[in-house]
C-alpha cells in the first residue's frame, strides 16, 4: 500500500506484541501472580504466539512452502498464533503450579486488540487481501509485495476486521472485572463469528466452501456454547 523500504508489517506485530504485554502487566491480579511470574507468562506466550503462528501459516500453505519449513520467511497465522500461545501457557502454568484458569483469564483480554493490529500490519503490505471489489471504499494496491495485485480493486477487508476485532475488544474492556473475563464464552463465540463471516470476504477464500481459519472459528463457537450451557446449568 505504501512505498517505503520501513517493513511496516513487521513493525505493527511488534506494536501488537507490545501492547499486549502491557495490558496484562498494567490489569493482572497482583494477588495470583508475582511480577517475575507475569513477565515470565508474557515470555512464554509470545514465543507460543510466534512459533504457533507460523507452525499453522506453514501447515496451512504447505504447497505453497515447496514442504520447506522455512521459520523467517513464513508468514502468520492468527489462530496459530492463539493456540501456540495458549499451549505454552499452559505449560507455564503447569511448570510453576498455577491455575490454567487463571492464566486464561488474565492473558486472554488483549487477544482482539492484537488481531485488529496485525490486521493493519496485513493491509499496510497488502496480503490477506480481499475478493476484488469496485464498490464504495475499494482500495488499490500499488507497492504490493506481491505484485500480481498491483493496480485491481480489492475489498479491504484486513480494514473491515481491524476494526470490528477493535470493537470486540472494547467489549472485552467493558466487561473485564476482578481481572477475571467473566463472559469469556460470549467472547470466544464475538471472535469466533466474526472470523467466520469476514473470511468470506478474503480472496483466499474463492472457490472454496469454508477456509481452515472457518473450520476453526466454528469450534471457538461451539465451545462458547458449551461454556454457556455449563455456566446455565451451574447456576
Amino acid at each position: 500500500m505504501v512505498n517505503t523500504s520501513i517493513p511496516l508489517y513487521g513493525i505493527m506485530i511488534l506494536l501488537s506484541l507490545l501492547l499486549n504485554a502491557l495490558i496484562i502487566i498494567f490489569t493482572y491480579n497482583k494477588k495470583i501472580f508475582s511480577k517475575s511470574e507475569i513477565f515470565g507468562a508474557i515470555i512464554y506466550e509470545n514465543i507460543g504466539i510466534i512459533v504457533g503462528a507460523k507452525t499453522l501459516a506453514y501447515i496451512e500453505n504447505y504447497s505453497l512452502y515447496n514442504g520447506v519449513f522455512d521459520f523467517w520467511k513464513l508468514g502468520l497465522s492468527s489462530y496459530g498464533g492463539i493456540f501456540g500461545g495458549l499451549i505454552f501457557l499452559i505449560l507455564f502454568a503447569l511448570q510453576f503450579k498455577k491455575k490454567i484458569s487463571n492464566m486464561i483469564y488474565t492473558f486472554v483480554l488483549p487477544i482482539p486488540l492484537m488481531y485488529s493490529i496485525g490486521k493493519i500490519g496485513c493491509f499496510l503490505a497488502g496480503c490477506c487481501y480481499g475478493i476484488p471489489y469496485n464498490g464504495f471504499g475499494h482500495i488499490v494496491y500499488k507497492y504490493a509485495v506481491n505484485s500480481e495485485i498491483n493496480n485491481i480493486s480489492f475489498f479491504p477487508v484486513q480494514l473491515v476486521e481491524s476494526i470490528v476485532f477493535f470493537l470486540i475488544f472494547l467489549y472485552a474492556c467493558f466487561k473485564h472485572k476482578d481481572y477475571s473475563l467473566k463472559n469469556l464464552d460470549i467472547l470466544i463465540i464475538l471472535c469466533g463469528f466474526a472470523k467466520f463471516l469476514l473470511d468470506f470476504l478474503r480472496a483466499s477464500h474463492m472457490g472454496i466452501i469454508l477456509s481452515t481459519a472457518q473450520y476453526i472459528s466454528l469450534g471457538f463457537i461451539i465451545t462458547g456454547l458449551i461454556l454457556i450451557i455449563m455456566k446455565g446449568k451451574k447456576n
